[in-house]
Order: C-alpha cells, then sequence, then structure tokens
C-alpha cells in the first residue's frame, strides 16, 4: 500500500493575518530575550558596564560635579549610566542582528506565516525589556552611594521607564545600520558617536559648565532632557518638560529612521533565500 504525501504551499500556509501582531510581537520579543540571556556579551554590555561605569564616575568625580552645583551627583550619574547602558546594550543586539542575517536565520523567520511588522515590534519590545531589568539594578547599585526614590513608588517606576522609552529610539537607527551593515565594524563604528554623547551631556557635569558654543548642542542632544526627567523623578526637579522632550526624540527617531529600518531588515532577510 502506497502512502502520498504532499509538500506544503504557500496557500497551505495560515494566513498571516491569522496571528495577531501584538501576539507575534510578544513571541518574537521572548525568543530574543531568552537568546540575550545566554549571551555574555549582551549581558556584560547591559548590566556588568554600567554598574562599573558608575561606581568609576563615583568615586572619582562624584564630589566635583557634586560641587559644581545642580544636585548630588549620584541623581546625575545614575541616569546618565543607564542610558549609557541602554545606547550600548543596543549595539551588542545589533551585532547578533547581523549574525542572524549572515546565517540566513533572518531569512526562515521571514518567511514563518506572521505578521513581518511582528519582526520588528518584537524587537523593538525587546531592548525596552531588557534596558528596563538593567536600570533598576543599576539603581539597587546606586542606593548605596546615596541615591534615593524621594517621591514614592510611582515616581521610581517613571524613572525605569525613561531609559524604556530611550532605549526603544536608539534601536530604530541601530536596527537600520544593522540590517544594512557590510559587517560588525560599522556598527561598531556608532560606539565613536555613543562616547560623544557619553561626555557631552547634562549628567556628567552641569550644562552651565560647558563652554557656551557648546551649551545648546548638550542642552538639547537626547540623553540630557532624559536625565533631567530621571533625576526630576528621583531627587526632584522639572519633570513634565524634559519627559515631553525624550518622549519626543524617540518618536523623532522612529518616524525619521523608522522606514530604513523596515526597509533594511526586508533586504536583510530576503537577499538570503
Amino acid at each position: 500500500m502506497t502512502q502520498t504525501t504532499t509538500t506544503p504551499t504557500a496557500s497551505t500556509w495560515p494566513a498571516r493575518h491569522s496571528v495577531s501582531l501584538v501576539r507575534q510581537s510578544l513571541v518574537h520579543a521572548s525568543a530574543l530575550l531568552r537568546s540575550w540571556s545566554r549571551d555574555p556579551g549582551i549581558i556584560v554590555q547591559s548590566m556588568v558596564f554600567p554598574a562599573f561605569m558608575l561606581l568609576m564616575f563615583q568615586l572619582v568625580l562624584g564630589k566635583t560635579v557634586t560641587s559644581m552645583g545642580g544636585g548630588d551627583s549620584v541623581y546625575g550619574n545614575a541616569g546618565l549610566v543607564a542610558l549609557v547602558g541602554a545606547l550600548f546594550g543596543t549595539l551588542a543586539t545589533a551585532i547578533t542582528l547581523i549574525q542572524e542575517r549572515d546565517t540566513g536565520l533572518l531569512a526562515r523567520t521571514w518567511t514563518l506565516p506572521v505578521p513581518r511588522a511582528g519582526f520588528i515590534a518584537g524587537r523593538l519590545l525587546a531592548e525596552a525589556l531588557r534596558t528596563g531589568p538593567a536600570t533598576i539594578i543599576l539603581f539597587l547599585v546606586a542606593i548605596p552611594l546615596g541615591f534615593r526614590f524621594e517621591h514614592g513608588v510611582l515616581a521610581a517606576l517613571g524613572a525605569i521607564l525613561v531609559p524604556m522609552i530611550f532605549a526603544i529610539g536608539i534601536a530604530v537607527p541601530v536596527i537600520a545600520m544593522a540590517t544594512v551593515a557590510s559587517g560588525k565594524q560599522a556598527v561598531q563604528q556608532l560606539g565613536g558617536l555613543f562616547l560623544l554623547l557619553l561626555f557631552f551631556n547634562g549628567g556628567f557635569a552641569p550644562v552651565t559648565e560647558y563652554p557656551g558654543w557648546l551649551q545648546p548642542v548638550v542642552r538639547h542632544q537626547p540623553m540630557t532632557p532624559a536625565i533631567d526627567a530621571i533625576r526630576g523623578l528621583t531627587e526632584g526637579g522639572a519633570v513634565a518638560k524634559p519627559l515631553a522632550i525624550t518622549v519626543l526624540w524617540a518618536v523623532g527617531l522612529i518616524v525619521v529612521f523608522g522606514p530604513l529600518a523596515v526597509r533594511g531588515y526586508r533586504h536583510a532577510a530576503e537577499q538570503r533565500r
């Protein structure tokens, strides 16, 4: 007795719209987080490196920055380093994205009968969810250094949320770069830009301490309002304006680089098929 088999065709697969975008995004984010949790490079960049940097800043520069005015330096440094963790964490995950592209994994997942927008949305969600616990760990490290949540639980949750919003905005141009980069070195060059952001912001030193011609750049670059929002939610100070500017920066980066990230992601997946 012979047994016939049939090869699945495109018409036999479930329709893409049968899986909701929300479900696909959550599943993809969960898969990425499990993968990242086994990657020592991502763990070091996201959690170990920021904690070490905070200790170094406080021990070496803490008293000097506090004496410049603008409040206790630990609040500015904690906010600064939380954002640095988000920045360099996106670089580490971008390198894994290049690996997925070069090994063909991106192409294989691209053919699954699920909404393709969920791959981008899931990756952004994973970036935010990676940044949240990393920020909590950093704040716990900062507590013995004098860091406190002076305005209650809701404000503390808001302070954790700010780096997550920041990470989503930064992740979009990084994904756009990773999907078109010829190799890991191209993405790592972004580290030079991130170093400039690290040393020229309102957390590293009060804006008034920079040269007059540089102050507008320092004041309006994306890290400064995010640091101010974290400081306001923890130590005290303005919250609404810096938080609104942080959200506008994230939205602006998504609007400008989002189409490039989508096209680059599609091209990176389809070129290996």
